[in-house]
């Protein structure tokens, strides 16, 4: 109890730590606007990231991201006692990774969304004058949000198809729905979408933005793909008990594709980012509701995928707050550099299992 006790605080020492660096390095890229902000009080709008900042911050999370890729791959024992191979025997440990997970997650999103926020107002009068001239574009009007009034209509499909797998369908029905009538038609319509952007002869976007669309939408694409795989392969359809999760990584996957192809905020790459965090997230409960067995690699796991994701988001981040929005060839290349990376583990997973 005692060696576990000193675990904890050990933990906690390093999670303080890691916060304590990432607000100073916070601190470091917004004290040069206050520095040089005019006599009236308002800082200069847009100022393009130096690269200090990028430099601080790659530093920390490639050392946040070494530290947990030893542990987990080593073996070590985690605060609560347990190795990464044997802390899934214990429902405890699962409950206590998957609360410690969330909340790690809702933490950054509350953090990252007040400086979104303020990002987002430097820029709002560049963004006003793009808009007022797509306003003239034929079918601009395409472009704008969705109203949340359409989109509870489809959200009530949602549900519908839930209720009907819950109250209804035995589990062999609910597998059959998923896989051979929701998944084909979704990624129906994902093609239908590619299409779309493919052939628009319209758009207010300019610069590196449709590169950076094209990156994430044609990865979306494919791991949409790559999880109709998974559903078809468990072993036992009768068996089966991830409708709920498979709808609502297909939700979710709609929501980013829509966001990063259609939307027009500079914010919406970092939910692109945001949905591949959660993805591999998804696949674990799915798998875990599902008894499928853990694979004897750990390249082969989740976690590779999610620590990329988790670091290329918190880098998205940065980017976001830093830079003005108006040149973004330095996040095109951060782009092609997580797709190049991402595809890289995908191959070894795919060679782990066979």
């Amino acid at each position: 109890m005692e060696q576990r006790a000193a675990d904890f605080v050990e933990a906690m020492a390093v999670i303080a730590i890691i916060g304590v660096l990432a607000f100073l390095i916070g601190w470091l890229v917004r004290l040069p606007q206050g520095q040089q902000a005019p006599a009236g009080g308002a800082a200069r709008a847009g100022q393009s990231p130096r690269w200090y900042e990028f430099t601080l911050a790659i530093i920390l999370l490639a050392a946040i991201a070494a530290f947990v890729i030893w542990l987990v791959s080593s073996g070590q024992q985690w605060a609560w006692g347990e190795t990464f191979f044997d802390w899934r025997s214990d429902p405890r440990a699962i409950a206590f990774a998957a609360i410690m997970i969330a909340l790690g997650i809702i933490g950054l999103a509350v953090s990252l969304a007040y400086t979104v926020v303020q990002s987002s107002q430097s820029s709002a009068a560049p963004r006003a004058k793009q808009a007022v001239t797509a306003v003239s574009m034929p079918g601009a009007a395409a472009a704008r949000a969705a109203s949340p009034l359409r989109l509870l209509g489809l959200l009530a499909l949602v549900v519908a198809i839930l209720l009907l797998c819950w109250i209804a369908l035995p589990r062999a029905d609910q597998y059959g729905l998923l896989a051979q009538l929701i998944y084909p038609a979704g990624f129906g319509l994902a093609l239908v979408l590619v299409f779309d952007k493919a052939t628009r002869t319209w758009g207010a976007k300019r610069g590196a933005e449709p590169l950076r669309e094209w990156l994430l939408c044609d990865l979306f694409a494919f791991l949409l793909v790559l999880a109709f795989l998974n559903l078809r392969s468990a072993a036992k359809p009768e068996a089966y008990a991830g409708s709920f999760w498979d709808v609502l990584n297909l939700v979710l996957w709609f929501a980013a594709f829509w966001s990063v192809d259609r939307g027009v905020a500079r914010g919406r790459f970092l939910v692109g980012y945001g949905y591949l965090v959660v993805a591999p997230l998804l696949l674990l409960i799915w798998q875990a509701v599902g008894g499928t067995a853990a694979p004897a690699s750990w390249w082969g796991t989740i976690w590779p995928f999610f620590i990329l994701a988790a670091v290329f988001f918190v880098l998205e981040a940065i980017t976001l707050v830093a830079s003005s929005g108006e040149r973004q060839t330095l996040a095109a290349v951060k782009d092609a550099l997580f797709v190049l990376l991402y595809v890289v583990l995908l191959i070894v997973a795919a060679r782990s299992h066979v």
